[in-house]
């Protein structure tokens, strides 16, 4: 049986329940990031409301620029100050995916996008996701199905992690929402 298990990664990786929520906030936990700026912090939420990462020293990937870094890369920070995107590790991504499945397979065709929770193709209102693959020169805004993260393929195995770099930023004022989704095929 094929089976996605999604970890925001961190000293010790926190698994994210199908009912947990990804919270970015300005540094701490609930903390509201202000217009126009990107994530402090990157947390797990409990549907109680519970911050399930806390003792796990969560990574976090702040955005920084979409080219000003060496060669035209991106540039965010994840811990040691600005850096080239392109320089990122997988163990330093904000997300590790991992697919499984009791055959050997080959995934296809992956994309991760930010939609409004309702409507694949309809982005999350007011609010900027940007995204990469470890190994990616820049970030993708994934702003809905039309609009995302194209995820490269992997030969055949019984476990594949995908490792991906997330920051949000808020257009306006007031509580966000939206979901992200990972899309693959597979043989």
């Amino acid at each position: 049986m094929a089976t996605f298990t999604w970890y925001l990664q961190g000293s010790t990786p926190t698994t994210i329940g199908a009912t947990d929520k990804l919270q970015f906030a300005n540094g701490v936990f609930n903390g509201k990031i202000t217009v126009g700026e990107y994530n402090d912090s990157t947390h797990v939420k409990s549907s109680t409301g519970e911050d399930l990462s806390a003792s796990n020293n969560p990574n976090n990937v702040k955005f920084i620029s979409q080219s000003g870094g060496g060669g035209g890369a991106s540039q965010a920070d994840w811990g040691d100050g600005t850096e080239d995107l392109d320089d990122m590790e997988n163990a330093e991504a904000t997300l590790k995916i991992n697919f499984s499945d009791e055959a050997s397979v080959i995934t296809e065709d992956a994309v991760f996008y930010a939609y409004d929770g309702t409507t694949p193709a309809t982005p999350p209102t007011d609010i900027t996701i940007v995204a990469a693959e470890v190994g990616d020169t820049n970030f993708t805004e994934i702003a809905g199905s039309g609009s995302p993260l194209e995820i490269a393929d992997q030969s055949a195995s019984t476990s594949h992690n995908y490792y991906i770099a997330v920051s949000a930023s808020p257009d306006a004022v007031g509580a966000k929402a939206g979901k992200v989704r990972f899309e693959l095929t597979y043989s």
